[in-house]
C-alpha cells in the first residue's frame, strides 16, 4: 500500500521530484507574496521542518532570501534569471530580422547562440532554401571548440582557453584548430569546415555588447554542396557585417 502523503512528509527529507515539486510550491508562494515560515507551511501542507530544510536550501542557492522580519522574499537569484530574460529578449529582437534577412540573402539557414560557460546554446533558427539543411533545433547545447557558434563566442579568450577547448583532439588537429583561430580572431569571423560524413560548413560571427563584450554569436550552417570553400570566402565579410549590425543596436560601438 503506497504511503500516505503525511506519512511521506513524516519520514524525513523528501527526495528526488517530490523535493523538487515542494520547493518550487514554496518558491511560487513566496514570489506571489512575502510569507513567514509558519504560513508557507500552513498553505502547502508540510511541516514546519519540512518547509525549513526546503526554504534553506533555496536560501543558500539565492532563489529566496528572509528579510530582518522573518519574512521570506524572492532572492537576487531570481533577480539575476530575470536580467538573463530580459537580455535574451532584447538579442532576439535585435537578431531576428537580420537573420532572416541573412537566411534569404545567402539561402543558407542562419543560427544564433549564446555561451553558457563551455558550451554554446542555440537561442534561434531562420530557415534557408536549402533542400538539405541543417536543423540544430533550438537549445542544444555543444562544447564551444565542436561548432562554428561556439568559436566565435570564444574568439576574444587567447590561447589558453582555445587550447583547453580542443584539448581532447589529436595534437595535428589542434596545431590547426589554433591556427585557424588566430586568423579568425584577426578577421572577426570564423570559418569551419566539418568533417565527413556529414561535411558541415559554417561562418560564424561574434555580437557584442556596448562594452565590446562578446555576447553571442550569428553563423550560416549547410552542407558543403551549399557552402563550398568558395562560396565561404565570398560570404564570410556577409556574415561578419550581419553580426556587426546586430552589435550596433546592442549598443557597441567599434572604437
Amino acid at each position: 500500500m503506497a504511503d500516505s502523503d503525511e506519512q511521506r512528509r513524516g519520514s524525513g527529507r523528501p527526495t528526488g521530484v517530490q523535493t523538487l515539486e515542494r520547493g518550487l510550491d514554496l518558491l511560487e508562494r513566496v514570489v506571489d507574496r512575502r510569507r513567514r515560515l509558519g504560513e508557507l507551511a500552513a498553505e502547502s501542507g508540510l511541516t514546519k521542518s519540512t518547509a525549513w530544510r526546503l526554504t534553506n536550501a533555496l536560501i543558500e542557492r539565492g532563489y529566496l532570501a528572509m528579510s530582518p522580519t522573518g519574512e521570506m522574499r524572492g532572492g537576487p537569484k531570481l533577480l539575476q534569471l530575470r536580467a538573463r530574460m530580459d537580455d535574451a529578449g532584447e538579442m532576439l529582437a535585435a537578431a531576428t530580422p537580420v537573420l532572416e534577412a541573412l537566411a534569404e540573402q545567402t539561402g543558407i539557414s542562419a543560427f544564433l547562440g549564446r555561451r553558457d560557460h563551455d558550451h554554446s546554446v542555440h537561442l534561434y533558427r531562420s530557415d534557408g532554401g536549402e533542400r538539405v539543411a541543417v536543423t540544430t533545433p533550438v537549445g542544444t547545447r555543444r562544447p564551444l571548440g565542436e561548432t562554428s557558434l561556439g568559436k566565435a563566442l570564444m574568439l576574444d579568450d587567447g590561447e589558453a582557453a582555445w587550447g583547453k577547448a580542443f584539448a581532447a583532439a589529436p595534437a595535428a588537429t589542434q596545431a590547426e584548430a589554433m591556427a585557424a583561430m588566430h586568423k579568425a580572431a584577426a578577421a572577426g569571423v570564423v570559418l569551419n569546415q566539418g568533417p565527413p560524413p556529414d561535411r558541415v560548413h559554417a561562418i560564424a560571427a561574434p555580437v557584442r555588447d556596448a562594452s565590446g563584450t562578446i555576447v553571442a554569436a550569428i553563423s550560416i550552417a549547410g552542407a558543403a554542396q551549399y557552402l563550398d570553400t568558395g562560396r565561404m570566402a565570398k560570404l564570410a565579410p556577409v556574415v561578419r557585417t550581419a553580426g556587426e549590425t546586430i552589435s550596433r543596436q546592442l549598443g557597441y560601438r567599434k572604437g
